[in-house]
Order: structure tokens, then C-alpha cells, then sequence
């Protein structure tokens, strides 16, 4: 889903819609609590502001679905250069090495980077680079990536605010670059949250500091980022329980991100200044997205490396030790284990199970030729079409005005506001009932396709099915060997289901 939001926002804006999305109005406040339908012309900016990702529509344009993966792979990759030049400043080359090894050894920087494109990829390289800047007194790389980095999404201005604290414990002579750095970070999360992103809808008020900040509210049912803040500063109480709460994934979270690098950021004041405010945030969101292969791992991550460097400066000895440089070693080696067996994202399922009991594996020719059959048979949806398609699906359809995710919604507004039905319907029966026994939101999502496929028989008619996946068209041509086929499909479907029941 969110790899189709972002492709789908970089194609609209290469033609002349900048930042529009009908898959992330699926998730807007309009449509979620106010039942209305995906609509054109819904601009993400409310959900999530995030103005650097222009930047890479041009890319887009030369390679199309392909650009996403190769841009977050080729900024990680780059991030760990700079953490390398970066530590080169205060350690020796051995040492600047092994950390840099750490990082592309740690499950929280590869997680990730094998899910969906996040446009959180890029603050490591940018924030790596402002370390940097400050490191070696370059003042237009400071300006540059300071500048950066709140513009790469509304939160990440938090960031700044941990180096400005971090600089002045370093060196209170630079106190007016701290001051600057507080200043536009913490002025641009508030001027973004309270005043440009209300412009384009009330998602950040009414949805996510609702689902994310909601235990403070105290019953109200939306919120400004100040109103969170002022609410939550009177119940330091609830704010200790949420930062330690709860205390098994909160321990197994921190342990994971520092792993990679032998558990030295358990000591590192520098650590914990650059990456405190960031890691404070998500220990008191409801919920506490603290998964170690999602996403929001790239707000702690910069702040974690950079800091862990200036332990080091004051403790080399240590690494001289060959039984510690070992020790390390496996810890890095346990890391990549971990992620293997993890399989994050599901990335690597052509490797490891899906599930060990029930068993669910599939071998790497298998996936690759239902992959096969899965694009061409999509591939005869024209491309100016509405569609609307399961979730494994829609990265590949995303490069058109009009799509959003199936079972949710096969209805839309237009940009005059008339409803309307899209004109296909793309589902990979097969994709979901593989794992429906095996996981429990696999099974409601089977359960839903098939309950709205049964009530779509006098709109839509199957024109291709092959492999367990199904193409519908609105008043279609009916074809009665494709609808026999269709329904042996459902049918088989709907005993899976009541197997994984």
C-alpha cells in the first residue's frame, strides 16, 4: 500500500498533480470516519508532509515502478559512506570501519530498506551529512542538510533539536547554531502541523494525533500537535507508563538497535542526546510502533551511529582488545541472523518460511512464475483506467490517476464530486488464501474479498483469471467458461477460509 501512495504521488505530480493520491485518501479522515468515498484531487500533504520527494520524480520518469527500490537502497548505501567519512574525523580507519559495518549489518537499517519506499529513507544520508558539515566547520553542507531534513517529512524536525542539545554539550561556544537549529526545527514542526498541513485536510488533527496521541486526549476526538503536548505535560504519570509500556517490546526494541553495535550506546550520553527526542517519540505514541523492521526506525538510527563515534574517541583501547573486536563481530553476525530469520517485510520469502507451524513456504520458481502470470494478466488493464486492486497488486498499477485498495472500496469521487464505480477490479485470490491459515489478518482479508466478490455478480463480469488471480470489468463482456473457472476459484477460496477459522 504505501509503495503504491508514494509511486502514485511521484506519477501524479509528473503530470501536473502534485502530491495527489486517491490510495492515501483511502486513508484520510473523510473517508475513515466520514464514510465518504476515495476522492481525486486529495492532496497527501495533510497526512504527511514531505516536500523532498519531488526530488526524485524525475527518476520516476526514467524508470517508471522500478525507482523506488533503487532509491532507497542507493541513499542507505550512500548513508553508510558518509557515516564512514564522518567517523574518519574522530577514530582511526579500523574503527570507522567496523561501525560502518555495523550499520549494514543492523536489522534496523536493512528491515526497512527491504520493505515498502518510505520517504524516511532519506534522513540517514542527510543527517549523517549535517554531523558532517558540523564536524569539519563546512557551513553550506550545515545549512544545506539542516535545511533538509524537516522538509523530509513533518516530524523529523525533531531531529534537530537533539543535535542542537548534543552541541552544546559538545561545545557551548557553538550555542547560536544550537539556538538556530531549535529555532526552525521545532518552528517547523509546529508551523507544519498547526498551519500548512490543516490547508489540505484534518487528517494530522482528527486521525493521527488521535490514533497516536489519543491516551492523552482525555475523550477529545482531535487534536493540534500543541493541544497533545499541552495535555500530555499534565499527566506525567500516564507519560512514564507509556515510555516503559509495554516493557517486553520496549526492551527487546532497544536491545535490537543496539545490538549491532555491542550494546555500547547503553553508555553513550552522546547516543542518547542525538537520538533521544526521536526515540522518546515513538516510546510515547499509543501503541508504540517500536517493530525493529518498520519503517520509523530511521528516525532513531542517524542519531544512535552518529553518537556511538564519540564514545569511541574517549574509549580506543577497548577496540584494541581482540576478544572484544570478535565479541563485535558476532554481535554484527547475530544482528544479520536475526534479520534473515525475521524475514522482514516478507522480502525475503523466497529464503525463509513464511511460518514454520502451520508451515507456509513457497519456492522462489513458484513465486516467480505466479508473478509472471500476475503482471501480464494486469498488464491488459488499460492504463488510463480506475481500478481497484488487492494490496499486493497496486505498486504495479499505481502509475494512473485513479486506484485504490480492494476489499475497502470499488468506488470513488471524482473531481467534480459525482460517485462512481471503478472500471476494474484486480485481486490475487491466490496471494491471500496462501497465508490466511497461517495469519490471522491474511484470513480477514480473504473473508472480506469474498464476501464483496459474491456481491458484485450483476456489476462486474471476469475477463481473465488465471493462477488464483482475477481481473473483473465493469459491464464487462460475459464469458461462461471464465465464470465457471471464477467460481471453482471462490469456491476453493472459501474452503480455505473455513480452514483458517
Amino acid at each position: 500500500m504505501d509503495q503504491g501512495i508514494l509511486y502514485q504521488i511521484l506519477w501524479n505530480g509528473l503530470h501536473g498533480h502534485l502530491f495527489e493520491s486517491t490510495l492515501s485518501s483511502q486513508l484520510s479522515t473523510n473517508v475513515v470516519h466520514g464514510n465518504e468515498f476515495p476522492a481525486l484531487g486529495y492532496h497527501r500533504l495533510g497526512q504527511h508532509f514531505t516536500p523532498t520527494l519531488v526530488l526524485w520524480m524525475p527518476l520516476v520518469a526514467l524508470m517508471g515502478k522500478w525507482a523506488l527500490p533503487l532509491i532507497q537502497v542507493l541513499l542507505i548505501s550512500l548513508a553508510s559512506i558518509i557515516l564512514y567519512k564522518l567517523a574518519k574525523c574522530r577514530l582511526e580507519n579500523n574503527l570507522a570501519r567496523m561501525l560502518t559495518f555495523s550499520f549494514l549489518g543492523a536489522n534496523a537499517v536493512i528491515g526497512p530498506c527491504l520493505g515498502n519506499f518510505t520517504d524516511l529513507c532519506q534522513l540517514p544520508i542527510c543527517f549523517f551529512s549535517l554531523m558532517l558539515g558540523l564536524e569539519k566547520r563546512i557551513k553550506w553542507l550545515v545549512l544545506l542538510t539542516a535545511f533538509a531534513i524537516p522538509l523530509i517529512r513533518e516530524d523529523a524536525g525533531i531531529l534537530l533539536i537533539g543535535v542542537a542539545i548534543w552541541l552544546m554539550y559538545v561545545d557551548i561556544s557553538r550555542w547560536k547554531t544550537s539556538l538556530l537549529l531549535v529555532a526552525y526545527g521545532l518552528g517547523w514542526v509546529l508551523l507544519v502541523t498547526n498551519v500548512l498541513m490543516p490547508i489540505f485536510s484534518e487528517d494530522s488533527s482528527r486521525r493521527f494525533m488521535v490514533e497516536n496521541f489519543g491516551q492523552y486526549l482525555k475523550g477529545k476526538d482531535q487534536a493540534s500537535t500543541i493541544e497533545v503536548f499541552t495535555l500530555a505535560i499534565q499527566q506525567p504519570f500516564l507519560i512514564l507508563k507509556e515510555l516503559f509500556y509495554p516493557f517486553d517490546r520496549t526492551i527487546k526494541y532497544v536491545l535490537g538497535q543496539f545490538l549491532p553495535l555491542a550494546f555500547i550506546p547503553f553508555i553513550s550520553i552522546d547516543t542518547w542526546l542525538l537520538m533521544g527526542f526521536p526515540l522518546t517519540g515513538l516510546l510515547l505514541a499509543k501503541g508504540n510502533p517500536l517493530a525493529i523492521n518498520w519503517r520509523y526506525t530511521y528516525l532513531v538510527v542517524p542519531g544512535l551511529f552518529s553518537g556511538v563515534i564519540y564514545w569511541w574517541q574517549n574509549h580506543t583501547s577497548l577496540f584494541k582488545s581482540r576478544r572484544f573486536r570478535k565479541l563485535w563481530i558476532g554481535f554484527i553476525a547475530l544482528s544479520l541472523i536475526f534479520t534473515l530469520t525475521s524475514n522482514p517485510n516478507r522480502t525475503i520469502s523466497f529464503l525463509m518460511p513464511q511460518s514454520i507451524n502451520p508451515w507456509v513456504y513457497r519456492s522462489p520458481i513458484k513465486q516467480w512464475k505466479h508473478s509472471q502470470i500476475a503482471l501480464n494478466l494486469i498488464s491488459n488493464i488499460p492504463n488510463n483506467a480506475s481500478i481497484s486492486a488487492s494490496n499486493c497488486l497496486i505498486p504495479h498499477l499505481a502509475s494512473r490517476e485513479i486506484l485504490i485498495r480492494f476489499p475497502y472500496h470499488i468506488n470513488y469521487q471524482d473531481r467534480q464530486g459525482v460517485n462512481d464505480y471503478v472500471d476494474w477490479i484486480a485481486v490475487d485470490l491466490d496471494e491471500h488464501s496462501r497465508y490466511a491459515h497461517a495469519f490471522r489478518n491474511e484470513w480477514r482479508d480473504l473473508q472480506s474479498i469474498l464476501d464483496l466478490l459474491l456481491s458484485l455478480d450483476d456489476i462486474y463480469n471476469v475477463q481473465f483469471i488465471q493462477d488464483g488471480v482475477v481481473i473483473l470489468q465493469k459491464d464487462g463482456d460475459f464469458s461462461p467458461e471464465l465464470e465457471i473457472a471464477y467460481q471453482k476459484l471462490l469456491e476453493s477460496s472459501f474452503q480455505i477460509k473455513l480452514q483458517g477459522k
